[in-house]
Formats: structure tokens, C-alpha cells, sequence
């Protein structure tokens, strides 16, 4: 038998650079007899730490049986790692990368949230204006705190733009100032209200169709079908608001931390 290895360094994809991945592809005279030869997909994984609690362990645990040539399902996911993986390169630099964690925690969890609330008798926090709010007022103060730490007295310059003529600070600097604080209040209202208007839409179309089944005439029965046609695409539509919903909660939030580093 004949052993071929292929090494290549997922350093790159999983964030891990003491990840590697590996393929076992087993060959032979007797391949001939008994048809093509099999080969070993999945992707095993080595590392010096398989703590799962930490980023890199995490990330070794969902690399165990991935497989070389990737499933529909792998594909997917390695479409959403790309994607929330250049949202913080764009919006971070390279430093970005060592947010992508918290990135993909937060845009996974946030979209699964969006989408379940969809589902009947199903409420998630993200359809409570009060929960989204708490939470986005939480991500503001940690990076407020961040900025803080590492900045030091230099955060004051968040409230009084450079360059700005001193006679207009007492102007500039109460704008400046609600303006930064409300981001905690903006971030979560946008997202809180953009589902609950929509599943009030879907709320009052389909509490019609039922009131005009339940009135029994021809005409009610017509006008049920199509409150119910009309149904689908509104379904369909939620479902984009959903995950675009999760995506501008994601982007804003590295927007806010590239200026907690930058002082932008």
C-alpha cells in the first residue's frame, strides 16, 4: 500500500495557527480489482490544547469531521466564516481577527434568534424591544470601559471633534456627547422594532383572513385565500429582514469598536 499525505495549514480559516488538517489517501495493486479507491474525507484535527471553552478550542471542535471536499452543509458554514471573517478585516484591519470570534458568537446568535421568532407561538429576546436594548446597552458600556483603559484621558476627545474651533465647544460637545450615548439606545431600538413591525404585519394580515373565514359567506372565503397568498411573500420578506437585521447589529457593533480602538 501506498500512503499519500496532504498537509495543509488552516491557520488562515480557523484563526489557530497550530491547526493543521490532514487526508489519508489509501491506494494499491488491488484497487484495480476492486474498484476506484477509497479515500478518507474527513479532516483530522491535532492540537496542543482541546479545551473547548477557549476560542481556539472552539474552533478545533467544529473542524472535527470536516471533510476535503466540503458537504452542502460545510460549504455553508465556511460561507458564513468568510463572511463575517472580511466584515472584520473591513471594519478592523488586521487586528480584526482577533474579534471574529466574538463576530460570528454574535451574528450566529442574533440571526438564529431573528428567524425562530418567525415560528408560531415562538418568542425570542430579540422581539422584545427591552431585552435588545439591554443588550446593546451592554456591548456600549464594555466598549466604552475598553476605550477607557487604553486610552485614558484621550477618550474626551469622543465629545469634541479636532480641529473644531474652541468657541464651539459649548455647542459641540452636548451633541457630541448625546451622540455617542445614544448609539446604546439606537442599536437596540433598530433592532427590536424593524421585527416587531414586521410580525405586526403578519399579525393583523392573518387575525383578518381568520375573522373572514369565520364569517362563512363566499366573499369572506375569497378574501381568506387571499390573506393567506399574501402571507408567503411577507413570510419570505421576515426572513431577509431577519438576517439582514443580525448583520447590521454585527457591522455597527465593529464599527463602535473600531472607534473605541481609533478614537474615531
Amino acid at each position: 500500500l501506498q500512503h499519500y499525505f496532504i498537509q495543509s495549514n488552516l491557520s488562515m480559516m480557523l484563526s489557530c495557527p497550530r491547526l493543521l488538517s490532514r487526508q489519508l489517501v489509501v491506494s494499491g495493486p488491488r484497487s484495480l480489482l476492486a474498484g476506484p479507491a477509497q479515500s478518507v474525507n474527513f479532516i483530522h484535527t491535532t492540537h496542543i490544547t482541546r479545551d473547548e471553552t477557549t476560542p481556539a478550542g472552539a474552533l478545533m471542535q467544529a473542524a472535527q469531521g470536516m471533510r476535503v471536499i466540503p458537504t452542502r452543509g460545510q460549504a455553508a458554514k465556511e460561507k458564513l466564516y468568510m463572511f463575517i471573517q472580511d466584515l472584520c478585516k473591513q471594519n478592523l484591519g488586521e487586528e480584526g481577527y482577533r474579534y471574529f470570534p466574538f463576530a460570528l458568537g454574535l451574528f450566529t446568535t442574533i440571526g438564529f434568534c431573528n428567524v425562530t421568532n418567525l415560528l408560531p407561538y415562538v418568542e425570542m429576546p430579540t422581539q422584545i424591544i427591552g431585552c435588545t436594548v439591554a443588550l446593546s446597552t451592554t456591548l456600549i458600556a464594555g466598549l466604552t470601559i475598553k476605550c477607557i483603559a487604553k486610552h485614558k484621558l484621550d477618550f474626551a476627545s469622543f465629545f469634541f471633534p479636532a480641529g473644531a474651533p474652541v468657541g464651539l465647544a459649548p455647542l459641540l460637545v452636548p451633541v457630541e456627547t448625546i451622540s455617542f450615548f445614544s448609539r446604546a439606545v439606537s442599536l437596540g431600538v433598530r433592532l427590536g422594532a424593524n421585527l416587531t413591525a414586521g410580525h405586526m404585519i403578519m399579525h393583523i394580515i392573518s387575525d383578518f383572513g381568520a375573522q373572514m373565514i369565520a364569517s362563512g359567506t363566499v366573499g369572506g372565503g375569497i378574501g381568506a385565500v387571499f390573506c393567506c397568498a399574501a402571507l408567503v411573500p411577507i413570510t419570505i420578506l421576515e426572513m431577509a429582514v431577519a438576517v439582514v437585521q443580525a448583520y447590521v447589529f454585527c457591522m455597527l457593533t465593529t464599527m463602535y469598536l473600531k472607534d473605541a480602538h481609533e478614537l474615531h
